[in-house]
C-alpha cells in the first residue's frame, strides 16, 4: 500500500473514532456498520489505484471515496467527495470523506465475443411419413372405383400405401395397362388386374414399404389421349393426399404410348418422371424435341419386340441423351437381349435386376 493510502487510512480511522464518540446510542447502531463498509470501501480503492493529479476544476475522476451509503453514488467535487447513506430508507449522515488525490478510472473490459452463428437448416425434401408397423396384405388396400362411383371420367383400381390418411402426402404412381386391358370401367375392371403393378398388389407381391398411392386407370380405347390423362390427374391431385412433386407415370404397350404422348402434350407439367414399357415415343420427340426431357425417363423394351419395335424407345432416349443437361433431366434406356414384346413382367416384378420404383423416389420435380 502506498504512503498516501495509509495516511488516508489513519485519518478515516480518526474519523470513525470522533462519529462514535458524538454519536448516540441509537445512531451508532445505524451509522457504525455503514462507516465500516466506507472504511472498507476506501481500503480497497486505495489498494488498487495509481496516484494522479486532483483535476484543476474538480471534475477529474473520484477521489478516494468518503462513507459511501448503500446504493450511494460517489460525486466528486474539487477533489474531495461526499458520502451518502442510506439504510432502511430512511437517510443517515454520511461521514465527510477527507480530501484526497484523485484515483485514474480502471481499464474498460474487452467486449465478449459475439456467439456463433446457428447451423444451417437441411434442405426442404419429400416429406418422410411414419414408417410401417404390421401392416396388413397390399391386396386388402387395393379397391375397384368402377366408372361413376367417383368423379373421374374413367373407372379405376385404387391401391392405398399402409398408414394414409394421416396427413403426409405420398407419392402417387398412375399405372396405363395394354390394350388388352382397355374396357368400359365398370364390369370389365377387373381385366387391369393382368399385369403390372395391379397385378402385384392384388396378389399380395407388393411390399407394404413401397410408399406410392397406386391408380390403374382402364381407358375405354385409344393409346393415345393425353387430355383424358391431364383430366384424371386432377381430379387425383384433389382427391388424394398426395405430394405434388412426385407424380409418375407408367404403362406398358398401349400404356406407354399414353405415358409418352402425355409428356410430349404436356412437357414440364405435373409430372416427375415417366416409366414407358415397350411404348413408342418417336411422334413425341418429333413434336418437341428435347423439350420432352423435361420430365426424367427411364424406358425399357424387349430387342427381339414383334410388336412395337425397340426404335419407339431407343431413337428418342438416344435422342434426347445429346441434348444438353440441364435442363433435360435424367434419361435412361435398358433392353432386354432376345425378349419379344412381354418387357412388363421382368420390369414391374424386378427379376430383371432393375428397381424402376426406387429411382422414381429419387425423382421430384
Amino acid at each position: 500500500m502506498s504512503e498516501a493510502s495509509l495516511a488516508s487510512f489513519g485519518l478515516l480511522l480518526r474519523g470513525l473514532r470522533r462519529a462514535v464518540v458524538s454519536q448516540s446510542r441509537t445512531t451508532r447502531r445505524v451509522a457504525a456498520p455503514v462507516v465500516a463498509l466506507g472504511m472498507y470501501g476506501a481500503l480497497l480503492l486505495s489498494c488498487t489505484s495509481e496516484v494522479a493529479p486532483a483535476s484543476a476544476d474538480g471534475a477529474g475522476a473520484p477521489a478516494e471515496m468518503g462513507v459511501a451509503g448503500s446504493a450511494g453514488s460517489v460525486a466528486s467535487t474539487g477533489g474531495s467527495s461526499a458520502g451518502t447513506s442510506a439504510m432502511a430508507g430512511s437517510g443517515g449522515s454520511g461521514l465527510a470523506g477527507d480530501a484526497g488525490t484523485g484515483g485514474t478510472g480502471g481499464t474498460g473490459g474487452t467486449g465478449g465475443t459475439g456467439g456463433s452463428g446457428g447451423s444451417a437448416g437441411s434442405a426442404g425434401g419429400p416429406a418422410q411419413c411414419d414408417p410401417v408397423v404390421n401392416a396388413s396384405p397390399a391386396s386388402s388396400r387395393h379397391t375397384a372405383r368402377p366408372l361413376g362411383s367417383t368423379a373421374a371420367a374413367e373407372g379405376f383400381y385404387e391401391y392405398l400405401p399402409p398408414g394414409y390418411g394421416d396427413h403426409c402426402p405420398r407419392p402417387l404412381l398412375i399405372f396405363f395397362p395394354g390394350s388388352g386391358e382397355l374396357g368400359n370401367g365398370t364390369d370389365q375392371l377387373d381385366r387391369l388386374l393382368v399385369h403390372g403393378p395391379p397385378k402385384l398388389i392384388s396378389h399380395d407381391e407388393w411390399p407394404n414399404e413401397r410408399p406410392f398411392i397406386v391408380l390403374s386407370v382402364q381407358h375405354a380405347q385409344g393409346c393415345r389421349s393425353a387430355e383424358d390423362v391431364d383430366a384424371f390427374l386432377t381430379f387425383a391431385l384433389a382427391k388424394y393426399d398426395i405430394d405434388p412433386n412426385r407424380v409418375y407415370l407408367t404403362g406398358l404397350s398401349c400404356g406407354g404410348f399414353r405415358s409418352w404422348d402425355y409428356i410430349g402434350k404436356h412437357p414440364g407439367g405435373r409430372v416427375a418422371a415417366i416409366v414407358p414399357i415397350a411404348g413408342d415415343g418417336q411422334d413425341a420427340w418429333t413434336a418437341i424435341g428435347c423439350a420432352l426431357g423435361q420430365q426424367a425417363i427411364w424406358a425399357f423394351h424387349g430387342d427381339a419386340d414383334p410388336t412395337v419395335p425397340i426404335a419407339g424407345s431407343l431413337v428418342p432416349t438416344t435422342n434426347l441423351m445429346a441434348c444438353p443437361m440441364p435442363p433435360r433431366k435424367e434419361i435412361k434406356m435398358t433392353s432386354y437381349p432376345g425378349v419379344v414384346h412381354d418387357s412388363w413382367t421382368r420390369t414391374y416384378d424386378l427379376s430383371a435386376g432393375n428397381d424402376p420404383y426406387t429411382w422414381l423416389l429419387g425423382i421430384t420435380k
